[in-house]
């Protein structure tokens, strides 16, 4: 352990060499793709590009709670690669532009109740106007820019802070994005997603799209720091991996809880404004994709990471890393394209091309802003404590 604690970097990464060519084509054959297939098929265009939006958005949304419960719990143990998720916050603003583009100028093809001759009763009908829904996307997205920017301007302030001494200020900025952030998702979530089926509901919504959100920021942290593995850049050693392993078998599994939860209700209810989710689903077909999402999400990492020592095999855990993050792309297209498209399951042009582009950014962005930073906190208080930790 110390001697692998002296070979930590301590410089930023280097100009060339570290963000691979690879991931800069991989973006430009995608967002070729993603053009191409909205010029065929302009609507198949607009869900993609929200799919791009939601995943790069909440991508670093999760970096952004992964640091806030972090330093919240005045906790140590992730110090050492506490960088990566930094990192992923910088995907905020990127998302944030997808999802404003594709609200803003698609919106009227992804938004059935933006028609004139839609109605909804009571508030719903209120809630669901045009001026307002643009004014709460613009919030929602400036208020996760601004924790982000918060945040990790509180990271930099730990490294200039004598140990035991963590500011109460950064505590306390943490606990309120805790309690309003989870206030803020839940209501950005209806508006961009559940909206598409605007007279159905669910009152799980909200946490479901939690658990969704905080799986999949685990497993892009496991795989960043794997690639920065591969490049000789190792900040996880077993210990980290061993913990990072077991919130994901908790996350997915909490994911598979909420998901029965809503589905069992849904069904024993058989309430025709509720079950309609998932009736239209599976007169369109979409039943194999519901299956493939639960193995994916939920099975493979349960049965995977079950044993204790495939949690501490960076290999292994950066596999089930993508596999959980495929699964969850399906399950995001799974929540956008029926509603808009109702049409049986089709991953055209442009998906692919979304795909795409969402792993690409998802590499090239955090690993341009590690480029001028130190990739260990040097400073920070809880440094020592996480190069020797234990769990």
């Amino acid at each position: 352990m110390i001697a692998e604690a002296k070979s930590l970097p301590v410089a930023g990464l280097p100009a060339s060499g570290l963000s691979s060519r690879g991931f800069y084509w991989l973006a430009l054959v995608g967002g070729v793709s993603l053009v191409a297939g909205t010029f065929i098929d302009p609507l198949r265009g607009w869900t993609s590009l929200l799919f791009c939006g939601l995943c790069l958005l909440g991508l670093g949304i999760a970096g952004l709670y992964f640091i806030a419960i972090h330093d919240a719990a005045d906790a140590g143990w992730a110090t050492v690669f506490r960088r990566v998720p930094e990192a992923m916050i910088s995907l905020i603003p990127v998302g944030a532009i997808f999802v404003l583009v594709a609200i803003t100028f698609g919106g009227s093809h992804l938004f059935s109740w933006m028609d004139d001759g839609f109605s909804a009763p009571g508030f719903r009908g209120l809630w669901l106007t045009r001026g307002f829904f643009y004014l709460r996307s613009v919030v929602y997205v400036l208020f996760f820019g601004f924790f982000g920017w918060a945040l990790r301007r509180n990271s930099l302030r730990r490294t200039q802070t004598p140990a035991g001494s963590q500011p109460k200020l950064g505590r306390g900025l943490c606990a309120a994005f805790l309690v309003l952030g989870s206030v803020t998702l839940t209501l950005a979530s209806i508006d961009w997603l559940q909206s598409l089926e605007p007279l159905w509901f669910s009152t799980m919504w909200g946490v479901y799209q939690f658990s969704n959100l905080f799986v999949c920021g685990l497993a892009a942290i496991v795989l960043l720091a794997a690639w920065l593995s591969h490049r000789g850049y190792r900040l996880l050693n077993n210990e980290h991996l061993y913990d990072l392993g077991k919130l994901i078998f908790a996350m997915s599994t909490f994911w598979m809880y909420i998901w029965f939860s809503q589905a069992m209700l849904i069904w024993y209810s058989n309430l025709a404004e509720e079950s309609v989710y998932f009736t239209d689903r599976l007169s369109l077909g979409w039943g194999p994709i519901i299956v493939l999402t639960v193995l994916l999400n939920w099975i493979v990492p349960f049965f995977v990471l079950m044993p204790r020592r495939p949690k501490r095999n960076r290999i292994i855990l950066a596999r089930v890393s993508m596999v959980i993050l495929v699964g969850h792309a399906f399950d995001l297209f799974l929540e956008i394209l029926p509603p808009v498209l109702g049409e049986r399951p089709f991953f055209g042009l442009a998906e692919v091309g979304a795909g795409m582009v969402v792993v690409a950014l998802l590499f090239i962005v955090p690993l341009r802003y590690l480029r001028p930073s130190s990739l260990v906190p040097e400073g920070d208080p809880y440094l020592a404590e996480s190069l020797h930790y234990h769990s």
